[in-house]
């Protein structure tokens, strides 16, 4: 079997066009770049799905992994099933896909009515060398996907 390369601004046409499939009313921004190194993608949003959800769409177009305990990156190809049934054997041109979602103030001011109902007070993000407020609502918002619909046991989340 032949592997066809894709290259990664088309990789990440593709990545836009899952992502539009996947999340229909939500905007994507996806910027490809290539360098001497590599190439990547960088999808951006806000609100909408969590960083989880998008990851596991965009995952599947990445054509290289790291290793860190060994400083080895290893490119790899991935076999996807054509229109006509017929298997094929793709190597993808971004070798990394990072992900950035923005929270806007409006979710914001959700997230910090929910840590209210979970704590009954609000968040203190004022005290920098403290943590725990901060990554409670980091968590919070990495579960909850925006703008909130209905969220029920935000407890269960934090634990």
């Amino acid at each position: 079997m032949t592997t066809r390369y894709i290259s990664v601004a088309d990789t990440a046409k593709e990545v836009r066009k899952a992502l539009k499939a996947e999340f229909p009313g939500v905007k994507f921004t996806v910027r490809s770049d290539s360098y001497s190194g590599g190439a990547s993608i960088r999808v951006g949003w806000v609100d909408g799905p969590t960083t989880k959800a998008v990851r596991a769409v965009t995952g599947r177009y990445e054509g290289a992994t790291f290793d860190g305990m060994i400083d080895l990156k290893s490119y790899h190809t991935t076999l996807v099933v054509n229109a006509d049934g017929t298997p094929e054997e793709v190597h993808y041109g971004a070798d990394y896909i990072f992900t950035d979602r923005t929270l806007s103030a409006e979710f914001g001011v959700t997230l910090a009515g929910l840590f209210y109902e979970t704590f009954g007070r609000d968040a203190d993000l004022t005290d920098y060398s403290y943590r725990g407020d901060r990554d409670a609502l980091y968590r919070i918002a990495e579960h909850t996907p925006g703008p909130v619909r209905s969220v029920t046991k935000i407890a269960d989340v934090l634990r």
